[in-house]
């Protein structure tokens, strides 16, 4: 196997000139020819290079299933599902909740909160920092079989003084040195799999391993065909032998491209004479009413995600003073914030929404509420619908600690799958209102 440190040499300046040419060329120190494996790889990155320089700025539809295991079980459990939009945008990798309408400019972590191992890279970070860096050294593997295809592997490694590589557990974060592998296709040297494996994590991350392998596969994006990743897996494993795992896919890519909206006007007297258009005034609830809403859209495990936006209807005329307020049939939006599933000594389910706006007679405004009753009630024989006596806010704080919600309201139900159908009742109380900022 050859080692190849993939760096740019600078020849030496010369102090003397030689007094002829016979004592030049004795000078000259021999040129080796390079290796078929030095002249491979130069080929597997500039391949790997010319897709990643030209590709657009694009985003696609990222779900991740997360689960974990415990130090002393076989088997992963499920945790939860969670469903984003990434973008690689001007090189960076940008990431929101579906329909937020604009990417944030925060890591993955902040966006997503706590609950489970998340990470990123695995769109495009790293294999940028394999093949368009002079980072690692390569080492030369060779020919092997992946996925039924023939394909020729390199090994690579990153010190840490040139890595990238940062994790973070909790408050603890460090740069760690790193080393993996990589796949391409024998005949068109195409990438097939990018693996990361991180190497002596410190203390602090209470680690003793984290790895994430990328499978890639050929996408069309506007009107080019271009590599992309189509699946990726985090694996991470503490001190004690618990392990988080994040099994993630890529879908439904495409271009993006910023929005704006621009208005040309020609200047004209009747133009300048124009009164302006009024502004509709924002619905503006006031706190402390009941609201009825109505699901529309099913939430149901193994189908719906953490981040799946959701609709509901006013129920029923929400009133004050006599006066209607919002009348049944306003329309509310929002999102699902937590939808995990728990084991124990009974199976139970985290389930977290939060409503953000609502609309009704052409206007819309921000909804600020929050769960007074989820509209469930616990039986002996489970849990069933279209009750009062839901799951209450304290057994979820003395029971359930890490059901603490982030944002939106929260309630656990006992049981091993969550089944809200659309129609499902709940009854929400308003919260003092405030205007955007």
């Amino acid at each position: 196997m050859t080692a190849v440190r993939w760096t740019l040499a600078f020849a030496g300046l010369c102090l003397f000139l030689p007094t002829s040419l016979s004592s030049a060329q004795d000078l000259t120190p021999a040129r080796q020819p390079l290796s078929p494996d030095v002249l491979l790889l130069a080929r597997i990155k500039a391949r790997a290079a010319e897709n990643l320089r030209r590709l657009p700025n694009y985003t696609c539809t990222q779900t991740i299933e997360r689960s974990r295991r415990g130090a002393k079980a076989r088997k992963f459990e499920p945790l939860d599902t969670l469903r984003l939009e990434v973008a690689l945008v001007e090189g960076k990798e940008l990431f929101s909740w579906p329909g937020a309408g604009k990417f944030e400019e925060k890591g993955i972590g902040e966006i997503v909160g706590s609950g489970g191992a998340i990470g990123n890279g695995s769109f495009a970070l790293h294999a940028k920092s394999v093949f368009l860096s002079h980072a690692p050294t390569f080492t030369h593997v060779g020919e092997t079989t992946l996925n039924g295809r023939p394909a020729i592997r390199y090994d690579y490694r990153i010190p840490q003084m040139l890595s990238g590589y940062q994790i973070r557990i909790g408050p603890n974060q460090a740069l760690v040195e790193y080393h993996g592998s990589f796949w391409v296709d024998a005949d068109s040297l195409d990438l097939i799999r990018l693996e990361v494996h991180a190497d002596n994590p410190p203390p602090n991350l209470n680690l003793t391993e984290a790895s994430d392998t990328m499978e890639y596969q050929r996408a069309r994006i506007g009107g080019g065909d271009f590599l992309l990743p189509q699946s990726s897996e985090l694996l991470m494993i503490d001190l004690v032998g618990n392990a988080s795992r994040n099994r993630t896919q890529f879908s439904a890519c495409r271009q993006y491209a910023g929005e704006s909206k621009l208005s040309f006007v020609e200047s004209s007297p009747d133009v300048a004479a124009a009164a302006p258009t009024p502004q509709v005034k924002p619905i503006q609830l006031p706190a402390g009413l009941t609201v009825e809403v109505r699901l529309q859209t099913p939430i149901q495990s193994g189908r719906s995600a953490t981040g799946d936006l959701v609709t509901a209807l006013v129920g029923r005329d929400v009133k004050k003073n006599g006066q209607i307020v919002a009348p049944k049939g306003a329309v509310l939006t929002g999102r699902i914030t937590r939808l995990e599933k728990r084991k124990g000594d009974q199976d139970y389910c985290i389930v977290g929404l939060d409503f953000s706006t609502i609309e009704f007679d052409n206007r819309r405004g921000e909804f600020r509420a929050t769960l007074q009753d989820s509209g469930l009630v616990q039986t002996s024989r489970g849990v069933q619908g279209r009750g009062r006596g839901t799951v209450q806010r304290q057994m979820i704080d003395d029971d359930f600690p890490d059901a603490s919600p982030a944002t939106g309201s929260v309630f656990v139900i006992r049981t091993s799958r969550v089944s809200l159908p659309r129609g499902h009742s709940m009854l929400w109380r308003t919260q003092l209102w405030r205007a955007p900022e």
